[in-house]
């Protein structure tokens, strides 16, 4: 396994540990917002570690797909997932509110700045 894939892997289980720290003990802004922006982060590494050569506009793809979750919740598809499962309500989240975007966007551009300031530079060294 190619170290880039195990660093991906690690950053993947530090952010989901403390989205479920987060989760379970935390209130306020760091609940409502910090949460959403490590989800992101979160998601964009999990999907570096199946897909380590950086596809072009990977932190754009992910945060479209958080966008897309957010808006889920507005359709009738939401609320028959979070029936069918506590699992699925979890992941799907419980109402829309448009501050969730702007967390999106700011873990979305987090990921760019990480594909351009750390990973970029890195390429630029080794190659």
């Amino acid at each position: 396994m190619p170290i880039r894939r195990l660093i991906f892997g690690f950053w993947t289980i530090i952010l989901l540990f403390a989205e479920i720290m987060i989760g379970i003990f935390a209130k306020g802004f760091v609940r409502d917002y910090v949460g959403d922006v490590l989800v992101v982060i979160c998601l964009y590494m999990l999907a570096r570690v199946f897909l380590p050569q950086k596809p072009q506009f990977m932190s754009v793809i992910v945060f479209l797909a958080a966008v897309a979750a957010e808006f889920l919740q507005l359709t009738p598809l939401h609320s028959f997932l979070s029936e069918k499962s506590e699992i699925l309500a979890a992941i799907a989240g419980g109402t829309f509110d448009y501050r969730d975007l702007i967390c999106y966007l700011i873990g979305g551009l987090v990921c760019a700045a990480i594909d351009i300031f750390i990973i970029g530079k890195s390429k630029k060294i080794s190659g």
